[in-house]
């Protein structure tokens, strides 16, 4: 039976999946570690919780939270550069534990949230490295576009 996540967490109050994607990298490992989400209900997430949510075009998306306002919360994965607002009505779920490496750890453990404190500090450290990086590859790319050019024999 193929039910959505939404069905599964309203009857059985409880959702394990495999995580699929580099957004959370390098937390959670694309293929390799699993998340236990439980159903939000009625209560208000906090700042680095790890929120499930499903955008309007049907894309489920598991991201932290960075800020919390009244009525919706800034979210940005841990590999991404970009902020995101996502109203409370899109959440769907929360991770309450996961397994790295076959290890249990709970997302209110201390070590989760140091981990998570400590990368968002570093935020703009990685935005800047980001940048550069990008930039680099860039003119790299222009360069050896150049070079191929000047290489190829004209007819």
């Amino acid at each position: 039976m193929n039910r959505n996540i939404e069905e599964q967490l309203e009857t059985e109050g409880v959702y394990v999946s495999t995580t699929v994607g580099w957004s959370m990298f390098p937390m959670l490992r694309n293929r390799r570690d699993r998340v236990v989400i439980r159903p939000v209900g009625d209560q208000r997430l906090k700042r680095f919780d790890l929120p499930l949510y499903r955008r309007p075009d049907g894309k489920y998306i598991l991201h932290r939270i960075i800020g919390v306002r009244d009525g919706y919360y800034i979210i940005r994965g841990d590999n991404t550069y970009r902020k995101e607002r996502v109203p409370d009505a899109w959440i769907i779920g929360y991770v309450e534990e996961f397994y790295r490496e076959g290890k249990h750890k709970t997302a209110a453990g201390r070590g989760y949230r140091f981990y998570a404190r400590l990368w968002n500090a570093l935020y703009p450290l990685r935005f800047v490295g980001f940048s550069v990086y990008r930039l680099a590859a860039r003119v790299h790319h222009k360069l050896f576009r150049r070079k191929q050019k000047e290489e190829t024999p004209s007819a």
